[in-house]
């Protein structure tokens, strides 16, 4: 972890860096400056993890400091040194987000052991949520693709799924899914309106259970009764077919469909093309698969089809974000 010392005082800035015993805990101070305007020129120009500031500086004092960086470098975390001992300081420092408020006045030799190694394992804390803090984004993203595709209209399987695994993310997130595909919704019921405001997440997912039942019923009635019972048994076939090579002619021509006509409406009504929910359903599986550890890697790329490992394994990195080995290592980890 690189760190950057900041304090207008040169003896009690030289003295900390001489006085702790910084890589011992996994720390290197990589500078010293005397202000805040120093520090930050300083961290436009050198990777810096955290700072090490005074509160009490002329130009631009700690607090000021680290509101600026909050715009400029959010991920740098930041540790207050001042010769105040006031509670309000200390909350006003922590509210901001400072990993650690040390006062000067208290400081002493034997307390810097303690004192980094709080730093240290305060810091890995922060770390380890914003690295679940992305994970978490991640599966909000991939959520709002699949609701998007709206394939879960034709599978119980897949809205089951996606029932379950919306009911683990919050309120919020699960509002603004629904409200961007409740344009799809629309597309296929030919309704108007918006989507409702609710309290919860479950009351969110019965009332799109109703929808769809209201949905499919209509379609029966409509002149997309044909187009929803095919498309439902395209669906069906991809994923009873999935380690053959799909082309959209040759599905077209199963259900009676011309090419361009089984393009467009596939389109209209999953969100993406034929060859992108293939790929996506052959994705999907190979993780499956990979989870379930039952077969090699190089076997589940055959079995779907991947002559080519090398490019099987790009793909999958396309879709997943890491390789197929990594997928693995991390699925054994959970």
């Amino acid at each position: 972890m690189n760190v950057l010392i900041v304090d207008d005082d040169k003896l009690a800035r030289k003295g900390l860096v001489a006085i702790m015993d910084w890589k011992k805990y996994g720390f290197e101070v990589v500078g010293d400056v005397q202000n805040g305007r120093k520090a930050l020129e300083f961290l436009r120009n050198h990777p810096v993890d955290i700072v090490f500031t005074d509160i009490d500086m002329p130009e631009i004092d700690g607090l000021e400091l680290m509101q600026m960086c909050g715009e400029e470098f959010p991920e740098i975390k930041f540790v207050i040194l001042s010769v105040y001992e006031s509670f309000s300081y200390a909350q006003t420092a922590i509210r901001m987000g400072a990993l650690d408020y040390i006062s000067k006045i208290s400081f002493s030799p034997e307390e810097c052991g303690t004192i980094l190694e709080r730093v240290s394992a305060k810091y890995m804390q922060t770390c380890r949520d914003g690295h679940a803090e992305e994970e978490k984004q991640e599966k909000v993203e991939e959520l709002n693709r699949r609701w998007m595709q709206t394939r879960w209209i034709f599978s119980e399987k897949e809205f089951e799924d996606l029932c379950q695994k919306t009911k683990e993310i919050s309120l919020r997130s699960a509002e603004r899914i629904f409200v961007k595909s409740f344009h799809n919704i629309q597309l296929l019921s030919d309704g108007e309106g918006e989507f409702p405001s609710m309290d919860t997440v479950e009351e969110m997912l019965d009332w799109v259970h109703r929808w769809r039942e209201h949905i499919y019923e209509e379609s029966l009635s409509s002149s997309q009764k044909n187009d929803i019972s095919a498309f439902a048994a395209v669906i069906k076939y991809v994923d009873g077919h999935i380690g053959e090579n799909l082309r959209s002619e040759d599905v077209a021509e199963r259900i009676g469909m011309s090419r361009s006509y089984f393009s467009t409406r596939f389109k209209e009504m999953t969100g993406e093309t034929f060859h992108q929910y293939v790929i996506h359903r052959k994705m999907k599986t190979a993780a499956e698969w990979i989870e379930e550890g039952k077969k090699s890697i190089t076997r589940i790329a055959v079995e779907l089809g991947y002559d080519n490992f090398h490019y099987f394994a790009k793909v999958f990195a396309r879709e997943h974000g890491c390789t197929p080995s990594e997928y693995r290592k991390e699925s054994k980890n959970v």
